[in-house]
Order: structure tokens, then sequence, then C-alpha cells
């Protein structure tokens, strides 16, 4: 049985480094940005503000080019994060503080999940471009199902707390 080993696996590795190249950029492009508070915000907008990425990276992991675009994905969702940090750094600490917990604790593992999957059957793709290959569907769909009940979750917690 092939175990799931965080450390030694390309593709994790690949994933969590273009994710924090992302982050970095966000956070050194955009510095000095003033936090003004928005209020009024309702569940369908922020579940499909933090939703769109998911799903688009699910769907592209059936495609060859799910290797291009979600590399894209992951780089843009990560300078999107850093730049959110620089929002509420030198002011907004507890905000700043909430959102990073909640992302480490409940949107980046959801994302990591789908991305690890997409890119590994976009990349199963491509190695047998010419040959007949067997999917497991079942598990590719229980991966979007649980990661969208994350997404719920997270969404809910986000409205509650108006961030």
């Amino acid at each position: 049985m092939n175990k799931f080993r965080p450390a030694k696996d390309r593709i994790f590795i690949y994933i969590t480094s273009l994710y924090l190249v992302g982050l970095i950029f966000g956070l050194f492009i955009f510095p000095d940005q003033k936090y003004t508070p928005e209020t009024g915000k309702n569940f369908l907008e922020v579940f499909t503000t933090n939703y769109w990425y998911i799903f688009l990276i699910w769907i592209l992991g059936f495609s060859l080019t799910g290797l291009l675009f979600t590399s894209l994905i992951i780089f843009f969702r990560g300078f999107l994060f850093g730049a959110l940090l620089t929002l509420f750094f030198p002011e907004e600490i507890k905000h700043l503080l909430f959102l990073l917990l909640l992302e480490l604790v409940l949107f980046l593992p959801a994302f990591l999940l789908v991305c690890y999957f997409s890119l590994g059957l976009s990349l199963r793709s491509l190695t047998n471009l010419f040959s007949y290959q067997n999917l497991n569907f079942k598990i590719y769909l229980n991966i979007i199902l649980i990661t969208t009940i994350i997404i719920i979750i997270y969404s809910i917690i986000i409205v509650t707390y108006q961030v």
C-alpha cells in the first residue's frame, strides 16, 4: 500500500511551495494598505468567493490544461491571501489572527486536498495520454463533497464573525 507522505510527495511540495511563493508576493507587492470595514456580507457572497477556486480546480483535474491553470490558481489564491494579510497587519491584529487561524484550520487543508488530487489526476492524464486510464470517480467526487462542507462551515464562521 502506497502511503501518503507529504514531506516526500512531489505534488504536495509543489503545491505548498507555489502557495507560499504567492503568499510572499502578496505580502510584499501590497504593503501599507488600509482596511476599511465592509458591512452586510451575506453567506452566498462569502461562499461563492471562496468556493469558485475549489470547484474550478476540481473541474480542471479532468484535463491536461489543469496542470497549468491549477498552478496559476494556487499562486493566485496565495497572492490574494498575502495581500489580505497586509490589510490587517498593523491595526487589526485581532482580525489578522482570526483569519490566519481560520485559513490554516479550515480553508487551506481543503484547498490543498483538492489541489493535490486535481494535479495528480491531470498528471496521470498526461502520463496516460494515449492509453486507457482507470479513474475512481467515487473518490474524486467524495473529495469535492467533503471540501464543499468545509467551505460552507468556513463561510458561516466568516459571516457570523463579520470580518
